[in-house]
């Protein structure tokens, strides 16, 4: 093959150099039919991105053709042609120059086997060379080369094309991790299955329920004998505006916004701005366990599929796949419960790994495969900038995107005293968590089985026996404690040998506590009252050691130890009792924000009281009980106001009438109610009309409902009948209510009288005068001298229209004024109001629930009882309140009753029907402390009587006011928790709901003695 016009020979080029031209512009060529196409004119027209050394080596084609500085070419049209028997043709017009005149030597050619114009692809022209007239062997080796035989079946010329070999650069990558697989983490040698543990409950657990739980999961991890786990402690942020979507799709109907006044979208702001402001965080435990040794021959194939886009073979997921079904069982079981963890949960831990203690992400990746090559890694460190010093204390984080910057420290378990689990001392790694600020933990621990344990000890021994050895030969009397240590290897070699797994497992392992903060000095400071706090508690040495970049690595999984240091050796049983997913939950997370826990972690505690009506199918009774001045008219309001505002429809009695403040906020005045019965009308309280009478459209159709119906309207006339009786004893004078004759008249009486509603106690009275002997009559006359009393007109005659109904979403009735008896005191000793104030409680709590009876079945509807404790002197009190506790769920009613005794709801026998508890302070009694403590279902006799005498403890050297209430909690799920009422992100409710007297203006208050002050 030639090239018209040019010759390698006058150029200075070689023969091979020529050949190897015309092969390389002959392998560009277009295939047809597996004959050669030569092309004739539009060689130098090449795309930009041809990297060639031989671009621009012939000329450009003929006519103006756009140049990269802006001229214009025009671009050879020719085309081309290709004879059937393969030979090269030339083109048509082949032989005109870039002018239109024809070329030296064009005449010469042979048509049929002529050279024909080829064009070598480049840019940069040429000098026009003439070529002769026939054509040389080694231009006819360079056609033959390029008329090659058909290619296989299948494939292209252009397949036979060498590929360039790209030199790219391997992305930096700061992990040990290779790559991520659903739950599992490859590095060059090794893989990693990460399981998430649920949070356990451990406050208020009763000792056996403790031991049996930490007995599981020392079985469990002795289960794992012969691998080394990964235990890290994580948290993430509360989220608050999750919880705010929640609460606004449970509120459908929330009370309609006052101008002037916060709206209901005004009152979730504040909610979350509070929580965030509190800095609540939820703990998250992973346990990682390294199971595979990965073989040469894994590593091998691994890096030869990643060349073509390929990862770990499928041959040894298989392998791998019967090892981690092994895992889900031991771990699934009693104990720590675990599961796979999910994309989302895995990608969280490595970014809060990488990023230690710094704020996390707002968002996640939005690819949920859960497949992570090596250069998809490089999303988890890009973003953190990593600055240390070979001896700081403190390690710099810096999130180059936000500019945040994190100092963290690193402490590890230093030398430890045996501990008491569960008796004396809290979980040793979740202790951190009373400090204000959150900590990350990470535990790399060795799991010994019976047989390494024991060949760890046989070594030990015989160093001890060494050293003894060592002091016989140089006559020197050996040390006292190489005898113990032997004596001591020797018993639990024993134990060893003759026990069970469980007992022979020992845990090597090196535990680490990050501690942060947005300065060094705050970051030392924090790790300083940690380091105090263990010392002091637990009897737990913590050391601040160097290399703190490398400690901190620790904590990304696949990263290997920073060094071997402080090497913890413990019994199973021990690590076990470390129980990092502990946890102080209560509540549930869709109700109001009501303070947070202050037992060893601080959590948020969201109560919505119609959560066990709703979901659990449980009572709706919540039981209130506390000293006075013990919180529990506070929280009473508080829940109303809360549940108000969500368009519950709210009843509240409040004999003592602070509560009514409620009704003047500027959100709740249009749609509130105060009923003060000491002022209200003639009838307000009669008995008969107290107790509504049943729907028959509030059950079912049929005969069975039929049924239903008929037993709950006797049940009503009934309960009319008991509650008249007691009325009327009540207002008797109590010589006259201790005989018998008293009873059996009224009790003749009210049978005698319907009992519906439309029945007044006139009617009973008429009926006593109409029986003609003398003690009916002296009987009747005593109830109407009562009824001359201005408070007893309550209780005669019939009530108003539609005073005893009301739509309005909060509805406070209050006996303002009122002096309620002291029930230690005989009857004949109380005044004639005390004597009065007894019926009307009685009769307000009736009028309280008619109001949630009388609507809608499936409403919801909120009551709350205060002074409870003068009910439980009746029957009809009694049967009340049981009736209350069992209808609630059917109702969709939350009633809280609040009293001031536990006894007074013990006596009651409704504990089954109780579905929360909140129990405050308490005199140091410990009966009554046992009592309430039998009401949260807590163990008695172990110490937590002390604790109920010690909430809402008061400061002695302070004069000023205790800000806060504490009481311990019992929810619908049977979960303890010491919790601090906190609603302050509500403004002015607190002022709205004090209850405690204060003096006409502020008085001065004495600074508090200083220990280090002199004395005059």
């Amino acid at each position: 093959m030639t090239r018209r016009g040019f010759d390698a020979e006058t150029a200075g080029v070689d023969d091979d150099q020529a050949t190897w031209i015309d092969y390389d512009g002959g392998l560009q060529a277009v295939a047809e039919g597996g004959r050669v196409a030569v092309l004739h004119g539009g060689g130098s027209d090449v795309p930009d991105d041809v990297d060639s050394p031989f671009l621009g080596l012939v000329e450009a084609p003929s006519g103006p053709r756009e140049g990269k500085n802006g001229s214009t070419a025009r671009r050879d049209t020719t085309q081309l042609t290709v004879e059937p028997t393969g030979r090269i043709l030339a083109a048509p017009n082949a032989d005109s120059d870039r002018n239109g005149a024809a070329l030296p030597g064009a005449d010469a050619l042979d048509p049929p086997t002529g050279a024909s114009r080829v064009r070598e692809p480049g840019d940069r022209p040429a000098a026009d060379r003439t070529l002769p007239a026939q054509p040389t062997r080694k231009t006819e080796r360079a056609v033959a080369r390029t008329q090659e035989a058909p290619p296989p079946h299948g494939r292209s010329p252009l397949g036979k094309i060498p590929r360039p070999r790209h030199r790219d650069r391997d992305p930096a990558v700061e992990l040990a991790i290779t790559e991520i697989a659903g739950h599992l983490t490859f590095t060059p040698n090794s893989v990693t299955a990460w399981y998430w543990l649920p949070e356990v409950r451990w406050a208020f657990r009763p000792d056996a329920e403790r031991e049996a739980l930490l007995s599981a999961i020392s079985e469990q991890y002795a289960g794992l004998a012969g691998f080394r786990i990964h235990l890290r402690r994580t948290t993430r942020p509360f989220p608050a505006d999750q919880w705010a979507r929640v609460v606004d799709a449970h509120a459908p109907n929330p009370l309609p916004a006052v101008p002037g006044a916060p709206s209901w979208s005004d009152h979730l702001v504040a909610a979350q701005r509070h929580l965030l402001s509190v800095n609540h965080a939820e703990g998250q435990t992973y346990l990682g366990i390294t199971f595979a040794r990965r073989t040469l021959g894994d590593t091998f194939s691994e890096k030869v599929g990643r060349l073509f886009g390929k990862g770990v073979s499928g041959g040894e997921r298989r392998r791998m796949a019967r090892t981690i079904e092994q895992f889900d069982e031991v771990l699934g079981a009693f104990g720590m419960r675990g599961r796979r963890v999910t994309v989302e949960e895995l990608e969280w831990l490595l970014y809060r790994s990488v990023a230690l203690c710094m704020q996390p992400p707002v968002a996640l990746s939005p690819v949920d495969n859960g497949t992570w090559e090596r250069g998809d890694l490089l999303a988890l460190t890009e973003q953190i900038e990593r600055y240390r010093t070979p001896y700081g204390s403190t390690v710099k984080l810096v999130n180059r995107m936000t500019g945040e910057e994190r100092h963290v420290a690193v402490l590890t378990v230093g030398r430890m005293e045996p501990l008491d689990i569960p008796e004396r001392h809290e979980p040793w790694m979740h202790f951190h968590e009373r400090l204000p600020w959150a900590m990350e933990l990470s535990s790399r621990v060795d799991i010994l089985g019976p047989s390494d344990s024991f060949r760890n000890l046989e070594h030990r021994l015989r160093l001890i026996r060494s050293q003894q050895v060592d002091y016989a030969e140089h006559g020197i009397d050996a040390p006292p404690e190489l005898e113990r240590l032997a004596k001591r290897a020797l018993t639990i070699g024993d134990d060893i040998t003759t026990g069970l797994p469980v007992d022979s497992s020992r845990a090597h392992g090196w535990h680490r506590i990050a501690v942060s903060g947005r300065t060094r000095e705050e970051c030392l400071e924090r790790a300083r009252r940690l380091t105090q706090l263990y010392s002091r508690e637990m009897r737990i040495s913590l050391q601040h050691p160097k290399n703190q970049d490398w400690l901190a690595r620790e904590f990304i999984p696949g990263e290997p130890l920073a060094n071997t240091g402080y090497l913890r050796r413990m019994p199973i049983k021990l690590f076990a009792a470390a129980l990092p997913q502990a946890a102080s939950t209560v509540g549930d997370r869709r109700g109001d924000l009501i303070g947070r826990t202050a037992g060893t972690c601080r959590r948020p505690v969201f109560l919505d009281l119609h959560f066990p009506m709703e979901v659990r199918e449980r009572s709706g009774l919540a039981v209130f009980v506390a000293e006075p001045g013990g919180g529990k008219s506070t929280l009473l309001g508080a829940l109303g106001y809360l549940a108000a505002r969500r368009g519950v429809q709210v009843t509240l009695l409040d004999p003592s009438g602070p509560l009514a403040r409620l009704c003047s906020m500027p959100e709740l005045a249009p749609y509130s109610r105060v009923l003060n019965l000491t002022g209200s009308e003639q009838g307000t309280l009669a008995p008969y009309a107290l107790i509504p009478t049943p729907q028959r459209s509030h059950f079912t159709t049929g005969p069975s409902g039929d049924r239903e119906f008929e037993i709950a309207v006797s049940n009503a006339r009934a309960e009319r009948r008991m509650l008249v009786q007691d009325i009327c004893m009540m207002l008797v004078p109590p010589q006259v209510a201790r005989e018998a004759s008293t009873a059996t008249l009224l009790r003749h009486a009210v049978r005698q009288v319907p009992a519906e509603e439309t029945s007044t106690l006139d009617d009973v009275v008429t009926l006593l005068h109409s029986i003609g002997d003398d003690e009916s009559r002296e009987l009747g006359n005593l109830l109407l001298d009562t009824a001359e009393m201005p408070l007893a007109t309550l209780f005669f005659g019939s009530p108003a229209s539609g005073a005893l109904s009301s739509d309005t979403a909060l509805t406070v009735i209050t006996m303002a004024g009122l002096r309620l008896p002291d029930l230690k005191i005989e009857r004949e000793y109380w005044s004639a109001e005390e004597s009065l104030a007894l019926p009307m409680l009685h009769t307000a709590h009736r009028l309280a629930v008619r109001r949630c009876y009388s609507g809608e079945m499936h409403r919801r509807k909120l009551v709350g009882l205060d002074e409870a404790h003068f009910m439980e002197g009746w029957r009809s009190g009694r049967s009340f309140l049981v009736r209350l506790a069992r209808d609630s769920r059917k109702w969709n009613l939350a009633a809280l009753v609040a009293s001031q005794n536990p006894r007074d709801i013990l006596g009651l026998d409704v504990q089954n029907l109780v579905s929360s508890v909140f129990v405050g302070r308490i005199a140091e009694d410990t009966e009554i402390a046992a009592e309430a403590l039998r009401l949260l279902r807590v163990p008695t006799g172990v110490g937590y009587e002390q604790t109920l005498a010690a909430l809402s403890q008061v400061d002695a050297s302070s004069q000023a006011r205790l800000g806060f209430r504490e009481f311990v909690m019992r929810d619908v799920d049977g979960r303890v928790q010491k919790l601090r009422v906190d609603v302050s992100y509500v403004p002015d409710l607190l002022k709205y709901l004090d209850t405690t007297p204060t003096a006409a203006g502020p008085a001065p208050v004495l600074p508090p003695i200083q220990p280090h002050d002199p004395e005059d």
